[in-house]
């Protein structure tokens, strides 16, 4: 398998390219052309919900493929919509769910909600890069995380943002080597921890984002030996077998760490 930082580059380099592939897969063009077409038609939730193909299309754009089903959990979302500071999806601290609410705001917008860039364009970008970043998972998570981070980053205004994305907090404990263990600290700890670390207005520098993704790729591929070609770090000191030794882009990422924090 090659390693995170060259899979990375190869899918950053050419994002046009990378797109298309995606989009040209059978599943995902049929998948996208029925939405394309239908999803205007959608007047009201309950349409909405009642057509599960368009549903589950729009839940796996955002990310919630694992709430499809929860339906009564999703119709009292939608029918709050986020006028109110109470309302279920300002309250979440998911904020996927936010997110989901505002593209389809039948609660604010009414039957125009989904003739909206939210719910049309946005929702088929989103289906699209989320379909790269599931499929890129599969193969390998870091790859996943790196570009989970890369789309991420600039909406993240705090080091509280950073713990309560599960994807980002894993992201971020990895290109520090923070032990899993520390989630379970005080939370004041925590973010006194990442401040440290981390100057999340940097989050909004592309420069220093993709630093960072360099730093955690090299660091997962130290860590995980699927992703890095039997683990070379642990078998350069003769902990694996075989004679594999560093690879050249794996040396290279190492040598880019940072030095003294992001």
């Amino acid at each position: 398998m090659i390693s995170t930082t060259t899979r990375y580059q190869i899918l950053t380099s050419n994002p046009v390219r990378t797109r298309s592939t995606i989009e040209n897969d059978p599943v995902v063009k049929r998948d996208t052309e029925y939405y394309r077409a239908n999803i205007g038609k959608i007047k009201t939730v309950d349409e909405f919900m009642k057509d599960h193909r368009l549903f589950s299309y729009a839940m796996k754009a955002f990310g919630l493929s694992d709430m499809i089903y929860a339906k009564a959990f999703v119709k009292k979302l939608l029918t709050e919509g986020l006028a109110k500071p109470d309302s279920m999806a300002n309250k979440m601290t998911n904020a996927l769910y936010k997110e989901f609410a505002k593209a389809f705001d039948f609660a604010g917008k009414g039957d125009k909600a989904t003739s909206q860039p939210g719910a049309t364009t946005e929702t088929v970008d989103r289906y699209v890069q989320q379909t790269l970043e599931t499929n890129e998972g599969k193969e390998n998570e870091g790859v996943r995380l790196a570009l989970y981070f890369k789309r991420k980053a600039s909406t993240i205004t705090s080091h509280m943002g950073l713990l309560a994305d599960k994807a980002v907090l894993t992201f971020v404990q990895t290109a520090f080597g923070i032990p899993k263990e520390s989630s379970g600290a005080d939370l004041d700890a925590q973010v006194r921890q990442l401040k440290k670390l981390i100057d999340v207005e940097d989050l909004q520098d592309p420069k220093k984002v993709e630093k960072l993704i360099q730093r955690f790729s090299a660091m997962w591929d130290m860590n995980n030996v699927s992703a890095a070609s039997l683990n070379p770090v642990l078998n350069l000191f003769g902990a694996g077998q075989g004679e594999i030794g560093f690879s050249m882009d794996l040396m290279m990422s190492i040598t880019k760490l940072p030095r003294g924090g992001f």
